[in-house]
């Protein structure tokens, strides 16, 4: 087993190779956040922690706020019959889209909610132009 070194943030990191197969292994989690919280700057650290956590909470909050717009067109086409149709299906497509949303930003995938909320807006964009 080989070991060969990877700088990263000023550190010198080490990764393990796979015996004779030449893919790295990479540092587990307590190595990096170890290596992240030994950063020379205490507070870098704990900023970029409430940086990420904000971002979740507006992600969450954007999201809810799309999904409780499209549950409350939801309702008032289906209390007006005449309007229940294919775009109320695109609604609640886009109903679960942003609620999905929700989740992946409650999970840390900040991404993958942006995404969703994108899908969920132009969805019930969409919605609007349908009958």
């Amino acid at each position: 087993m080989t070991t060969h070194g990877r700088e990263r943030g000023g550190e010198q990191v080490q990764m393990q190779m796979r015996g004779g197969e030449g893919d790295p292994v990479l540092p587990g989690v307590d190595e990096v956040r170890a290596s992240f919280q030994g950063q020379p700057d205490p507070g870098f650290a704990r900023q970029r922690s409430q940086q990420a956590r904000s971002a979740r909470g507006g992600l969450m909050a954007a999201g809810a706020l799309v999904a409780l717009v499209c549950l409350f067109v939801i309702v008032g086409r289906l209390n007006d019959a005449t309007q229940a149709g294919v775009g109320t299906v695109v609604y609640g497509l886009a109903f679960a889209f942003a609620g999905a949303s929700v989740e992946l930003a409650r999970r840390a995938r900040t991404r993958w909610a942006m995404m969703a909320i994108i899908l969920a807006a132009a969805g019930a964009s969409l919605a609007d132009a349908m009958p």
